[in-house]
């Protein structure tokens, strides 16, 4: 793959020539193209709305999923309640635990009344696995004709949440132990910190093949796991000391709202984090590096990516779109002029988008 020239006939002015040697760069060196790349597929698929969207889903599913929790705790430990509570206190936060603990002290102790709580908390904490699991598919650029099944997606979004609280529960199980075991105070921090990684790390791995709608290799998703794994393990370290400054500093200006303030920046923080670790995975297993910082000069990467754009558009069975980009000349600018079509386009059963030329784009998109 050869790197883009600069423009024929197109004089670079001095801040141009810099642009364009910084480019090149970064195209040649991986370790600042690759990080370019990560950034570009993050605007390119609206990285911003898709991680808000997951904050607000999240908030929305954390006080059902944590009042599961606690219900399932207190009907699972009866006889050993002490344990219960230290689960109980390593899972929550600290701003929430009265609040669960209230509204659990009062369910019903009626097995039917448990059983249709337990049943209608699981379902709504399944709106935040949902909406990660449309980010999760949007940024795999599965086409829309494959995310059928109106009955798999809640039971695979259910399962999920599962997995999910029960990686919550181990967590807060290692927690338990690893501090009730005599030794050296720091040792046992840093056991309980890789613990803590090394079990969201699988529970990443698992939820993502279980709600990615087509067959991936752990391979293809360990580079997420591992980076989000440490995004969440960080901000499970740092929430009991940031989450209560953030409310204070927000307090000024939200006042009663602002724990809800605090939260949702903690939670947003947290999402933006999960989607660049997923934006990672897609972008080494695509191989959609090295990307042009100049639009009118594509590579190979920015062809395929848009490739990846376009088929995911797919909506019927039958359907095929595909994005045809001219790889390593200049593109006209703006105001230009439409170019020369290379000839006329084939008839077929499905639409399709074409820009101009390039065969190894052809290629990739598909």
């Amino acid at each position: 793959m050869g790197f883009p020239r600069a423009g024929t006939g197109t004089a670079l002015t001095g801040t141009g020539r810099v642009r364009h040697r910084l480019d090149r760069l970064q195209q040649r060196r991986a370790v600042l193209g690759f990080p370019y790349a990560v950034i570009r597929k993050y605007a390119d698929d609206g990285g911003g709305r898709e991680a808000a969207l997951i904050t607000y889903y999240g908030f929305l599913s954390i006080f059902p999923a944590l009042l599961l929790a606690e219900t399932v705790l207190t009907r699972a430990l009866p006889r050993h309640p002490e344990v219960g509570h230290r689960l109980f206190v390593a899972m929550v936060p600290p701003s929430l635990r009265s609040t669960v603990a209230d509204v659990a002290s009062v369910a019903p102790a009626s097995p039917v009344a448990v059983a249709a709580g337990l049943i209608g908390l699981l379902l709504s904490g399944t709106g935040v696995v949902l909406t990660a699991a449309r980010t999760l598919n949007h940024l795999a650029a599965v086409p829309y004709r494959s995310r059928t099944g109106w009955v798999s997606r809640p039971l695979r979004a259910v399962a999920a949440l599962v997995l999910i609280l029960g990686g919550a529960v181990t967590v807060g199980g290692l927690v338990v132990v690893v501090a009730a075991y005599p030794g050296v105070p720091w040792l046992s921090r840093v056991v309980a910190v890789l613990g803590e990684w090394a079990i969201v790390c699988a529970v990443l791995t698992l939820v993502a093949r279980l709600l990615l709608l087509r067959p991936a290799p752990v391979r293809a998703l360990w580079p997420a796991a591992v980076a989000g794994a440490a995004a969440v393990t960080i901000t499970l370290e740092l929430g009991a000391v940031v989450l209560p400054r953030l409310v204070r500093r927000a307090g000024p200006v939200y006042g009663g709202f602002a724990t809800v303030a605090g939260m949702f920046t903690m939670l947003y923080v947290l999402s933006v984090a999960l989607v660049l670790a997923a934006e990672i995975a897609a972008v080494r297993e695509a191989r959609l590096w090295p990307r042009a910082a100049d639009g009118s000069r594509p590579t190979a990467a920015d062809a395929h990516a848009l490739a990846l754009l376009a088929r995911e558009q797919e909506r019927l069975p039958g359907q095929r779109i595909e994005s045809r980009l001219p790889v390593g000349s200049r593109l006209p600018d703006v105001g230009a002029g439409p170019p020369t079509p290379p000839g006329p386009a084939r008839r077929g059963p499905g639409p399709a988008c074409r820009d101009g030329g390039g065969e190894e784009a052809r290629r990739s998109g598909r």
